[in-house]
């Protein structure tokens, strides 16, 4: 979560589109978890999807709160960049196969980052700002792990990143899931 997300607390009815997505990621890091031999070859196409399928679910977020709130416009750039980076990934797969390991490093280096930032500006206005610290450590952690070893054994990057579907896939749900609106 960016620090721009904040001000969606309560505001958006599509809420539900990122607990979906978190939803989908889970069945992806178990079929790689189980099926490491395809993974490295098929990771890449299904990595390509999902940012896609995010980036969208940031267009509609951030066209829908757009006269509502501040920051709207960080989930309308991180959109476009997903979607774009998703189409490049899915349109050369020879390219995103050789570079994989580095996309997943400093997509998880931004959001743990990101996190971090954020969960240190919440401390004072929402009570699950320790979640985020811990999705900010683990995400740095795992994003540092990336750039350790992008060229050892297709197996552990694989597995790396299936663990990290189904992390992601979880931390969405729970994202999506404090965005809901909450009647007071």
């Amino acid at each position: 979560m960016d620090i721009a997300n904040v001000y969606f607390w309560g505001k958006t009815k599509y809420w539900w589109s990122l607990i979906l997505v978190g939803i989908l990621m889970i069945p992806c890091g178990f079929w790689l978890w189980f099926q490491p031999a395809l993974g490295y070859e098929v990771i890449s196409s299904l990595l390509g999807w999902m940012l896609i399928l995010f980036g969208v679910v940031q267009l509609v977020v951030s066209g829908n709160v757009r006269q509502k709130v501040r920051g709207w416009g960080w989930w309308l750039a991180g959109g476009i960049i997903d979607v774009l980076i998703g189409f490049i990934l899915v349109g050369n797969l020879s390219f995103s196969e050789t570079v994989l390991p580095f996309f997943f490093a400093f997509i998880f280096l931004y959001k743990g980052i990101s996190n971090l930032t954020s969960a240190f500006y919440m401390t004072a206005t929402h009570k699950y700002w320790w979640v985020y610290l811990i999705n900010a450590i683990l995400l740095l952690i795992l994003g540092s792990l990336f750039l350790s070893m992008p060229f050892m054994a297709t197996f552990s990057i694989v597995f790396l990143c299936a663990a990290a579907f189904l992390y992601w896939g979880i931390m969405l749900i729970f994202f999506g899931y404090s965005l809901r609106p909450v009647d007071k």
